[in-house]
This record gives structure tokens, C-alpha cells and sequence, in this order.
């Protein structure tokens, strides 16, 4: 142990290598019902050059490494639990530099470690936005959530499933840097800058995209420490839109509307509990208002920019005028009991506290990908465990063609058999929504075995031997996956 911790030190100094017993401590658990054991120790490089020679020295002298970005959580899903005994964490926060923002091709470049609340005011300064998730927790690694493709709110702007990561510079398990996309080259990053080239093809080098294997890996095939990615124009004008209704197959087809024809940038659909809880801090006033809203919300917002963007507003507000009277519905311009810049807010910024944890300081979600078809059929699945608080985010992805649906799980980890209980139905939902055709397209702990079963057997046994590849010593997050310890 002691040869470890000097080595350690000698890559990254002694004030970034900690054994101290409560910091190591936090990272053996989080809010997930996953278990796992606590790491030997926690060291902090600060260069992509020390995040090689750890993962070398890893290959080396035979221990596990778990890479965490974000600087603190809380955490959620149980990936940045070791799951072995020899494991130490890779703490990426200190790799927090905004390398580039660069508006003429709208795209920036980050380390791991920069933040939602570090980079959202630099972005907005230079008249662009970023492509995030619903209002993100402040502390979140940027980059993180891209890699585990967490849904963003613009479904018009997602062309694929990995947007908006394009390029990468990665560490694979073996400890060889390599850069993916446009970024590969030719040249260095500097030559290709001062030949006006810049690293926004996520594809290649050649015919090969090895993005596509570290993204959603959760760490396990190799460690980021710079990626570029996409973002846009900031609006000159922003103009909320609202369908407040207990018929969710009202909200179903307007949405799919104004998706199709791309009419509206952010598109969001969350139950009266959700959106109560995302613009409240205070749980009663979270209950309070949830009881006087209806039963569904469909948020949307329309945009425009520059000289022109209030003639861009009319016409859209022309064309979804239209779509409304062929189908019978009504929209307003707000929400009773809430403001409409409270719900910019949540739109356009991040979040001290997690939106989902104000209701009751203890929440479970279970997220997967599902199709238009089978959207009602899974929600309804929740009505089977009525003895819980259910909080429902349905996101449209990748231009519409399909969703991200998360059923929030409200309980308080306070009270032990409200826990115990909250576990069991975790679990049973999660196996019943796998048995129905869910897509857990990102599965973390206690669902990776089942997903994969319900997915296909050979997916698995594929995944393996790309691991072997990338990461032949199996020092990059034992455990995770389908990658057994």
C-alpha cells in the first residue's frame, strides 16, 4: 500500500494523492441501492499526461481505477463505486480549464472537470447555449453528462445519439492517449487550429469511431480528459408555450407535430409532481401547487434570433396555430402558480440542490428509451405501486424519433422500511419494464445484469472482447457493465 501511495505521488504530487478516511469514505456510497467497497485511495491529476502514467502504473502494479469528474455530488447511480477491493478513485476535478469557446463554429472544448455552473456564464457571454440536460445539478461534470448521454431538451438540434459530444482525447485502459473524430488529425491540434480546422467531426480517424465505444462505457474502456462539443446561437427572443392537460395523448401528438416540422426549439413533457418540484424548493409548496395543476405538462418554447426573430416568431406561431385547430387544442403563455421566468430558469440553468430531491431528499429514477407507441403503456405501469410519490420527465430525443422516459421513484431515506421498500419496487418495476421492451440504453448498477439478458446475450459476450482491446488488464472500473470483476 505504501509502494502505491508513493507512486502515486510521484506522478501527481503529494498534496493530490489522499488516504484521509472520510473523503474516501463518500466515495464508497451515494443515493443508488447500489453497494460497492471503498477505494485504497484518491488521487488528482492534473494533466492528461498524469492521468497516462496513472492508468500505466495501474497496468502495472495490479489495481483497479474509477474515474470520477464532477469536484462533488451528490452522486446517483452507483458508477463511481468501486466494486473491488484494489480500487483507487481518479478524481478528474481539478482538470477544470474551459480550453476553447470558439462562436464562429459553435463549439467548445473542456476538461472533465468543468462544471455546469463554471461554464453556462462563459457560454452565454460569448452569445451562444449549451445543449444540456434539464436543469443539471451545478456541480456536474459537462463533460460527463455528455458521455453518458444524458438527454438535452432540444430535440431539433440531436441528429444523433451521441450529440452534442463530438471530439475526444482519450486514455485507453492500456495507457495509450488517442484522439478521436477530427481531432486524430492530421497534425497537432495547434497545427490544424492555424490552418483554420477545427475539432468538430466526432467520426473517424478513417472509417473507424471510437467515440462510439468510450461513450456510455461509464468510464470502463478508457478516460476522457478533453472533449469539444457542440452548442448554438443564443435567442435574441424566447417565447414559452404551454399545454396543461390530464390527457397525456393530447400532449403525444402535439409534440410530435411541432417536432416534426421544426417549430419549436425546447420540448418537455414532466407530470404535475415533476414540475412542481423542478420550479419549488419547498416541499409543501411542491405539494401545494402539483394539486392544482393539471395532470400534464407540455413545455415549448419558440425562438428567435437577430434582425428577423420576431418575423420568425410570428410565422411559427402561424403554422402551430394551424396544427392546434386541426387538432382541437388550446395552448397559453402560462402556467397557473408559476412564472414564466421561473420556468426560463429551469431551461437555461443549473441547480444547487437537484430538482428531484427537493420533494423529499430521497428519489429513484428509472430511465430508458422507449418509442412513440409504447410511452402510455409504460407510464401506466407506475399505478400498480400507488403507496409511492411517482414523478414522470418524458424528453423527445434525437429529432423526435424516440424518448427518454423517467419514472421518479419519491421516498425518505430516513425511514428504514420506506427504503426497503423503495428498493424492492425499484428493482420489480425496472425487471417489468425490461420483460415489456424498455431500452436501458444506460445500465447502471443492479440493471446492467438484467439488461443485457433482456437485450441480447451476444451484445455482452461483443462488449468483452472490445474491453479486451482497449483495456486487456481490466484496470478501468471492474464490475460495471457486463464486465464482471
Amino acid at each position: 500500500m505504501s509502494e502505491l501511495i508513493n507512486k502515486l505521488q510521484q506522478i501527481c504530487g503529494a498534496n493530490n494523492v489522499s488516504t484521509n478516511e472520510d473523503l474516501i469514505l463518500n466515495f464508497s456510497f451515494d443515493l443508488s441501492f447500489v453497494s460497492g467497497k471503498a477505494p485504497k485511495a484518491i488521487v488528482s491529476p492534473e494533466t492528461s499526461a498524469q492521468v497516462e502514467q496513472v492508468v500505466k502504473l495501474a497496468n502495472e502494479m495490479n489495481f483497479a481505477i474509477v474515474p470520477v469528474s464532477s469536484p462533488q455530488g451528490p452522486r446517483a447511480h452507483g458508477d463511481t463505486i468501486p466494486q473491488v477491493d484494489n480500487a483507487v478513485i481518479i478524481d478528474l476535478s481539478k482538470m477544470n480549464k474551459i480550453l476553447r469557446i470558439d462562436a464562429k463554429n459553435r463549439e467548445i472544448m473542456v476538461e472533465p472537470g468543468v462544471t455546469f455552473a463554471q461554464l453556462l456564464p462563459e457560454v452565454q457571454k460569448a452569445g451562444l447555449r449549451l445543449l444540456m440536460p434539464l436543469c443539471p445539478r451545478a456541480s456536474k461534470s459537462v463533460l460527463t453528462a455528455a458521455l453518458e448521454r444524458e438527454p438535452t431538451t432540444i430535440p431539433r438540434y440531436q441528429w444523433d445519439s451521441s450529440d452534442p459530444l463530438l471530439c475526444t482525447e482519450v486514455i485507453f485502459g492500456t495507457g495509450d492517449q488517442f484522439r478521436t473524430g477530427s481531432a486524430a488529425g492530421p497534425g497537432s491540434l495547434e497545427e490544424q487550429l492555424e490552418a483554420g480546422a477545427v475539432q468538430k467531426n466526432p467520426m473517424g480517424p478513417t472509417q473507424f469511431s471510437p467515440y462510439r465505444v468510450i461513450q456510455g462505457a461509464q468510464g470502463s474502456m478508457g478516460i476522457v480528459t478533453w472533449a469539444t462539443l457542440k452548442v448554438e446561437f443564443k435567442p435574441t427572443i424566447q417565447k414559452l408555450k404551454f399545454l396543461a392537460t390530464d390527457k397525456l395523448e393530447d400532449i403525444m401528438e402535439l409534440q410530435h407535430r411541432l417536432i416534426k416540422y421544426r417549430l419549436c426549439d425546447e420540448v418537455v413533457i414532466l407530470n404535475n409532481l415533476n414540475l412542481a418540484a423542478l420550479v419549488k424548493a419547498d416541499p409543501s409548496e411542491i405539494i401545494s401547487l402539483s394539486e392544482k395543476l393539471p395532470k400534464w405538462i407540455l413545455i415549448f418554447q419558440l425562438t428567435g434570433r437577430g434582425k428577423v426573430a420576431q418575423d420568425k416568431i410570428d410565422y411559427l406561431e402561424g403554422d402551430i396555430g394551424d396544427i392546434l385547430k386541426e387538432l382541437g387544442l388550446t395552448v397559453t403563455e402560462e402556467i397557473t402558480g408559476i412564472k414564466n421566468d421561473e420556468i426560463l430558469d429551469v431551461l437555461t440553468s443549473c441547480t444547487d440542490k437537484p430538482w428531484k430531491l427537493r420533494l423529499t431528499e430521497g428519489c429513484q429514477d428509472i430511465f430508458f428509451i422507449t418509442p412513440y407507441e409504447k410511452v402510455q403503456k409504460f407510464i401506466g405501469m407506475i399505478n400498480d405501486y400507488p403507496d409511492f410519490k411517482w414523478g414522470v420527465y418524458l424528453q423527445p430525443i434525437v429529432q423526435g424519433t424516440s424518448f427518454h422516459l423517467e419514472l421518479d421513484l419519491y421516498f425518505d431515506p430516513k425511514n428504514g422500511d420506506e427504503v426497503k421498500k423503495a428498493k424492492e419496487v425499484f428493482l420489480t418495476l425496472s425487471k417489468k419494464l425490461m420483460d415489456a421492451g424498455a431500452f436501458f440504453n444506460r445500465p447502471y448498477g443492479p440493471w446492467a445484469e438484467e439488461a443485457y439478458k433482456h437485450h441480447s446475450p451476444i451484445t455482452a459476450q461483443a462488449l468483452n472482447k472490445v474491453k479486451q482491446i482497449f483495456d486487456p488488464n481490466g484496470v478501468l472500473q471492474p464490475g460495471v457493465l457486463c464486465f464482471k470483476k
